[in-house]
């Protein structure tokens, strides 16, 4: 068991620095990127980028679906039939919906900036960051049906399939990109904090955590980004609580839509850091990340229709 662990920890580690590897890669061409024309390609193509590329995401997926989502334990392949997942009596309430469809828009958005770094056309290299994107979520439902833990799941492939037509929509249309933000909040659970030490690697499916956000940012609309505005955005969120790891916590299960309001903290650090990797790693990460710092008031807190008590799934 102890070894099993140690595995696990070498597998978090090589996640967390390629992440931070992709963070600060993707927004440290930012500027030269938005200089260079929509369809004319560099003058020679490079592949590095796209070998790094494929090299390393399929490494992580692979290694993070044998030692946190159990691939290859199934007996024989096996289907998930969750329809949409969004439902009331669901395993998490459509967190993990919500989560397939940021993780394959972030993917998708990483495969972009590498496929134009390679040389490829503005638009091309959207094209195949999105099926980039599609191809890892395939992969990733083909491992889930190996395994005991959560099967094939068309009701993924949906969500999946939307997360790259949200990072396709942003990469062809900057405008879009500017005005509104596609970011996950996690804060770990009471609960899962509590059982970090058998489960850590599994804060994944720590759904009583996140939050997933659509957000409007003030920086991309005219006149008011020439203000101090530009530091703010109103969050459109949606989150769950009382599904997994938090049965101690909450004695119901919850769905939730709610409005809030946040700093822009991509924004803060483009213009308010001192130039350097810093910046860019700090603005590219609060780009998809939401720190869990926020005004939320109760009156703008809807709790959907349905509540169940929570138990041991």
């Amino acid at each position: 068991m102890k070894n099993y662990n140690n595995i696990k920890r070498f597998i978090l580690s090589i996640i967390i620095i390629l992440l931070v590897t992709n963070l600060y890669a993707e927004e440290a061409a930012v500027s030269t990127l938005d200089k260079q024309s929509e369809t004319k390609p560099l003058s020679k193509k490079d592949y590095t980028t796209e070998y790094w590329l494929f090299g390393s995401i399929p490494v992580v997926v692979i290694g993070w679906g044998i030692g946190a989502w159990g691939w290859g334990t199934a007996s024989k392949w096996q289907f998930k039939n969750d329809d949409w997942g969004i439902e009331q009596d669901s395993y998490t309430g459509g967190a993990d919906k919500f989560a397939h469809a940021w993780g394959i828009y972030v993917i998708s958005r990483i495969g972009s900036y590498a496929f134009e770094k390679s040389g490829d056309t503005k638009n091309w290299s959207a094209l195949k960051g999105f099926l980039f994107g599609q191809a890892v979520g395939l992969g990733i439902e083909v491992g889930d049906g190996f395994g005991d833990t959560y099967g094939f799941s068309w009701g993924d492939m949906i969500w999946n399939f939307g997360g790259g037509l949200i990072a396709l929509a942003f990469d062809l249309y900057p405008p879009i990109d500017n005005l509104i933000g596609f970011q996950m909040e996690y804060l770990p659970s009471k609960d899962y904090r509590k059982q970090r030490k058998e489960k850590w690697v599994e804060f994944t499916s720590d759904v009583s955590g996140q939050k997933f956000i659509f957000a409007l940012k003030m920086s991309g609309i005219p006149y008011i980004r020439e203000t101090l505005l530009k530091y703010f955005q109103i969050d459109f969120g949606y989150y769950t609580r009382g599904y997994w790891y938090s049965h101690s916590t909450y004695s119901y299960k919850t769905r939730h839509t709610y409005i809030g309001f946040a700093f822009n903290l991509s924004t803060m650090s483009e213009t308010l850091l001192p130039e350097g990797s810093w910046r860019n790693s700090f603005a590219t990460l609060f780009k998809y990340y939401h720190p869990p710092i926020a005004y939320n008031p109760d009156a703008l807190d809807n709790t959907l229709a349905g509540k169940t008590p929570a138990k041991q799934d």
